[in-house]
């Protein structure tokens, strides 16, 4: 499928490794150590999908097992710990780079600046300074 693949830096190409992309999972940005270009790192939509389903499955060998179709035993425990363990290795493959979205600066009401400070003549220049 098209959705599964590995993460590639969106400004040159590159393709970073499953065990960077394990550890980058739970980080923000991104620096490529080919182009040094910073990315934000997202998670793919269908991964709340796969979360959903993982969770789902559980809950069903859970109450399979507590109605008394399956013994309560080890591998009663194992069946219902697959599904999160399935998720994990699944989600390694649902990271993506974006480029970060770049935010234009708009121009203050009034053309006046944003630090504060007064347009017009400097102190010392008004009439009670010429009378001087």
């Amino acid at each position: 499928m098209k959705k599964f693949r590995k993460p590639r830096c969106p400004f040159c190409g590159n393709k970073i490794g499953l065990a960077n992309t394990w550890a980058l999972k739970t980080q923000g940005e991104y620096l490529c150590p080919k182009c040094g270009g910073i990315s934000n790192i997202v998670m793919d939509r269908l991964i709340y999908l796969f979360a959903f389903l993982a969770i789902l499955v559980s809950a069903v060998f859970f109450a399979v097992g507590f109605l008394g179709f399956l013994s309560l035993d080890i591998w009663l425990l194992l069946l219902v710990l697959l599904p999160f363990l399935l998720f994990y290795l699944i989600s390694v493959f649902l990271v993506r780079l974006k480029k970060p979205a770049v935010r234009k600066r708009r121009a203050p009401p009034g053309g006046r600046p944003q630090n504060g400070t007064r347009r017009g003549p400097g102190p010392g220049t008004g009439p009670a300074a010429r009378r001087r």
